[in-house]
Formats: C-alpha cells, structure tokens, sequence
C-alpha cells in the first residue's frame, strides 16, 4: 500500500522530512507496536515451545517443606488404656491386683522402650507393636533397635473421666493447621465425627471417611476438579503462553526494570504448580503408598489392609510437610461384653497397627514425629485371657483384656509418643499419680481435659518445631477460652 502526504517547495528540494520526531510513547500510540508485535510474537513464542521444559525454562525452586509428623488417635469409647502405654510410676506399682484392673500379665512381661514408656510385651497391644510393619528389614528384632529405642512420651492422667457419652463431644480432638506449616495448608480428618475442642473449630482441614489411599487421595484437587477443560496439559500450556507473552512484551514495552524478571518468575512458577494439583493421578502418588520409594524400601506395602495403606502414606506426608496433622478417630471401643479373642483383642491390635504405621513413616522420612492417643474415659478389666492373632502374616499367641466395666476414668490417660530419627526422643514426663490399684489422680496443674488436650498439642508443635510453641497457636487457645491464664496449659 502507497501512502502519500503533502509535501511543500522544501521539502522537493533538500528531500528531508520536516514532521517532528516521535517518542516512544508516540510511536506506540501510532499503532507501530502493532506490526512489530507480529513478528516478534511469532518468532518469539515458537523459541520458546522449541526450548526446554516449562518447570525448567523458568528456573523454579523445589518448594521447602518443613518436616515434622503430627497425628491423633481418637478412641471413642473408653478402652483400657492402661493396657497400652504406661509410665514408669505405674509399672513399678505393678501388682496383680492393678495388672487385673488394667488387663495385662503384669509384673513378669513387662517391657520397657526408650527411656521411659512401658508395655506389657504379651498383651495384644504390646505384642503388635513390637512386631513392628511386614517386611521391616531386619524383621522385629531391627524393629525394636532402630525405631523402638528411637521414642520416648509422656501424658496427662487421669483428667479424661467422663466416661463413654459424657466425654464423646467434650472436646477431645484437634488440629494443627496453620500452627504447623505444609505444602497442603491442611489437616487429614479421618472419620472425625465428634466435638473438637473449642480453639480447633474452624481450622483448616479435610475429612474423609475411611484411611484408604482412594479416600486420602481426593483431598488434593482443584476447584473446580480438574476434569473437562480443567486439566495438568491445559494449565501448563497456559502457564507457557502466559510467561511467553510476558517476556515478549517487555522488550517491546520496557518492563525489563528491577525487580520484574523476578516477579515473572515467581507468579509463572506459582502458576505452573497449579498444573501439577491439576493431574487426577496426583493424589495417587501422595496417598499409595506402593508409589513411595522410601515406604516401600521399610515396609511390605502389599501385606498391608487398604485403611493400613493409607494411614502410613497420609503420616509420611504429614513427616514430609506436605500435609498438617493426621487426625484419626475409631468407633466402637468400648469394652462392655466384648469377646477378647473376636471384639476386644482385634480393636487392640488395630489401634496398635495404626501407630506401628506412624512410626514406620517418621523413620522412613527420617524425620521428627509427635502422636497424640487418648479416649474419653476408662473401661475396667477383670484380668487377660489368650488370644490367637495374624499379625504380619503369621499366627501369633497373645493376650487380650476380659472387659468387666465402666470405671469413671479412673485409669484412663492422654498419651504422647515422641520420635526422634537421630536418636531417643525429647525427656517428657507423665502429669498426676497412680495409687496401688492403678487408680489414676489428676495434677492440680491440670484443671481439664480440654486443658490437657492444649498441652498435648503444644507439646507435639514444639517437638516438630526443634522446642518453639507457635505463639499463634496459644493465642488462640487462650481466644476461646481453654486457658485464659497460659500457665494453665500443661506442656509435657
């Protein structure tokens, strides 16, 4: 096309043109930019599809994730406590009378880990945890030397005495997002039914009903779900047109300034790990535990139960830092009339599996972990009686309660066990006193349950976090009231 414009006698004879010269601003606003952006775009743009991957072109940084693994076991009912860990204090009470109450042998199998937990090694509960995962190499010897001497714990007796419905709703469950930082900004509520306490309502978390890998993995999505249009393959390729256009422009527009590449950088890496939450196999990798390199290297994954599968994936990613707690509640374990060979040593074993699966995950992490485990008041037993069980895929000869009744809690206790990968865990202590039937007297440092289930929760964000309490997460315990006065709030 000819563009012509009216020229005068000076301009025929010096042939030099007279208009003003243009700025840049006067030139892009000419619609120069235009015609350029043609050019550049093009050749710019298929530069960039031509180079290499996305993830690397942007040079972006594998995210920090603090370590630290954190969960609870809820167990609603109020079984025997006593015949699972206990303190020091209370074994060397041990006589045949308080061994009855609590359900185990006594005296004789008693078994001390670490520096100062105590179990009876024949109970079923015991037993089970000292067998450690299938597959553990070494077997269970190796077990008890490289993990079992690794754990310390401690606890609060005696203030969980509301038995069976009047302790269900009493608070008794919680949380640790955002006190405790993760790739997730989450926790995993597993069949969590019953009240949290007070400052934990409103935390943020995710609830599934069952610990299978199935279940644990919907948890990571995107809203809307990644289906449709909505895909890993479609964000990525936006995030590359994006930061393609982005860097196009500055050239032309002059945003190469302070400070910008920088910016580019990070809001194009933000925006290409969406593309990963996008995959509908991502949750697959987090949750299967078969997936997991350092898993199946410690454990025999394939002899595990699916709900067992998933409990040991979902605590790895809480010891990794990709998820906050793990928070687990088991239904039914109240010891009235139950059979110990068909009802109570199965529910023994079962609470036993799920910590033996958060061991195995902090020691295949090698990183720090806290499990917090109590119940809502106290059954009493009338001795232990034989039992056979499978465990690890071999029949194995053991003990389990004879349930006999309520006992108002007077047995009953708010555990924590500690793990440390390089070496035994944190000197914690046991608050309250037992007297010679193993009846439990709560600390006058202890005015509550809900006051004891702060502590146990301080206690656990401190051991994850090198001896620092989130002051974040005091202040809203103090918010709601659990303890206006902080020295109330017992850390073990």
């Amino acid at each position: 096309m000819i563009y012509k414009s009216k020229k005068n006698w000076k301009d025929l004879v010096d042939g030099k043109s007279h208009e003003p010269a243009l700025s840049r601003r006067q030139f892009l606003k000419a619609g120069i930019a235009t015609g350029s952006m043609s050019v550049l775009m093009s050749n710019f743009v298929a530069a960039q599809f031509a180079s290499k991957a996305m993830g690397a072109e942007l040079n972006c940084p594998a995210p920090i994730l603090p370590p630290g693994a954190i969960a609870q076991l809820f167990s609603e009912g109020g079984p025997t406590m006593g015949a699972r860990f206990f303190s020091e204090q209370q074994a060397s009470l041990m006589n045949a009378g308080m061994a009855a109450n609590y359900g185990i042998t006594g005296q004789a199998n008693l078994l001390k880990l670490g520096p100062n937990m105590v179990i009876d090694k024949t109970s079923a509960f015991g037993f089970t945890i000292l067998q450690g995962p299938p597959g553990y190499p070494g077997g269970a010897a190796a077990w008890q030397t490289n993990v079992l001497s690794k754990i310390s714990g401690g606890g609060h007796l005696g203030p969980f005495n509301a038995d069976d419905g009047a302790g269900s709703d009493s608070g008794l469950l919680a949380g640790v997002s955002p006190f405790k930082s993760s790739q997730m900004g989450k926790d995993l509520k597993v069949n969590v039914s019953n009240k949290l306490a007070t400052w934990a309502e409103g935390l943020p978390s995710s609830s599934v009903a069952s610990s299978t890998p199935a279940n644990l993995a919907g948890t990571f999505s995107l809203t809307p779900a990644a289906n449709g249009l909505i895909n890993s393959n479609a964000l990525s390729l936006s995030t590359k047109a994006a930061n393609s256009i982005t860097q196009a422009l500055s050239s032309v527009f002059g945003t190469n300034r302070k400070g910008a590449d920088s910016l580019m950088t990070s809001a194009g890496c933000a925006f290409y790990g969406n593309s990963v939450l996008a995959d509908p196999n991502y949750g697959t990798t987090l949750f299967n535990p078969a997936n997991i390199a350092a898993l199946t290297s410690k454990v025999n994954v394939g002899n595990l139960s699916q709900g067992e599968q998933g409990q040991l994936s979902a605590f790895y990613q809480s010891a990794k830092g990709v998820a906050g707690g793990v928070i687990m509640q088991l239904n039914g374990r109240d010891y009235h009339g139950g059979d110990p060979q068909t009802d109570i040593g199965p529910k023994d074993i079962e609470e036993a599996r799920a910590i033996v699966m958060f061991l195995a995950a902090c020691d295949a992490a090698q990183s720090r972990g806290a499990f917090i485990y109590f119940s809502n008041g106290q059954a009493i037993a009338n001795g232990a009686a034989p039992i056979t069980a499978t465990i690890n895929g071999a029949t194995q000869n053991m003990n389990a309660p004879i349930a006999q009744g309520d006992a108002g809690g007077s047995y009953n206790a708010g555990l924590i066990l500690f793990y440390n990968p390089s070496g035994t865990g944190p000197s914690a202590r046991f608050t309250g006193t037992v007297d010679a039937n193993g009846n439990a007297k709560t600390d006058s440092g202890v005015a509550s349950s809900q006051e004891a289930v702060a502590g146990l929760y301080l206690s656990a964000l401190a051991w994850v976090n090198n001896g620092t309490i989130p002051q974040t997460a005091i202040a809203k315990m103090n918010s709601t009231g659990v303890a206006n006065d902080t020295s109330r709030i017992v850390v073990i």
